[in-house]
């Protein structure tokens, strides 16, 4: 996942980006830190869908974070903006360009764990991958997908209700996928998380009672993975 904080408060980027960076953990998130609109808006435009979540201040010199945000829904209607304000009467101007949540300052840690606890079950419920299957192209809910297992040239991808053939890398499907709710425990396999039912330190059993190998040197990332996935879809 890739976010963005806009805020032309040095101190504040700082803090955010610490707090952002300790919420994920291990998980591999990007932030870029912008100080102006203008300089957000910049990159923005040149990579309109870069970002997933974007957290913006609304009192900004310059152009303010309302406005940026305007220019943002005319370029992308569903990237996720959390407003911040030590002005909450500001808030209500955030409505106009659907804002995902508002957020005060001084940054309560709680408020910002919740928020993000939100958007992390929002944004893995509503991901959907492009699956061509033959002749046919076919979208496929991340939640959906159980796990994914390599065979030569191909990837079999196994769903609730469906199991597909794809000619694939597993590489190229695992970094499609969200790191939050997949994980890679072998080389063969790519495993959604929330279908794990427990790991007795070699071998993951699904809940279709499926057993999955887990390599050495991944059963304590394996450990880690799992518990952050329970942390942050609640």
């Amino acid at each position: 996942m890739k976010a963005a904080i806009c805020d032309d408060e040095v101190h504040f980027q700082s803090f955010l980006r610490e707090k952002l960076e300790a919420y994920y953990g291990m998980l591999e998130v990007e932030i870029d830190v912008f100080s102006s609109g203008i300089s957000f808006l910049e990159k923005f435009r040149e990579h309109p869908y870069e970002y997933q979540l974007i957290f913006m201040d609304i009192e900004m010199p310059g152009i303010n974070g309302i406005e940026t945000s305007r220019l943002i829904r005319d370029i992308n209607q569903s990237v996720a903006v959390i407003f911040l304000t030590s002005h909450q009467e500001l808030a209500m101007e955030g409505y106009e360009v659907d804002a995902f949540r508002f957020l005060g300052k001084p940054l309560k840690m709680e408020k910002l764990v919740k928020a993000l606890n939100d958007y992390n079950r929002l944004w893995m419920q509503n991901g959907r991958i492009s699956l061509q299957d033959g002749e046919n192209t076919i979208l496929v809910s991340w939640t959906d997908i159980q796990y994914v297992q390599s065979e030569n040239v191909y990837i079999h991808v196994f769903t609730d209700q469906a199991r597909y053939l794809i000619r694939k890398k597993l590489s190229d499907m695992e970094m499609q996928m969200p790191k939050n709710l997949f994980f890679k425990p072998h080389r063969s396999y790519l495993v959604n998380l929330g279908y794990v039912s427990c790991f007795d330190g070699r071998k993951i059993t699904m809940k279709n009672s499926h057993k999955i190998p887990v390599s050495r040197g991944k059963r304590d990332e394996l450990k880690a993975s799992v518990l952050n996935y329970l942390r942050i879809s609640g």
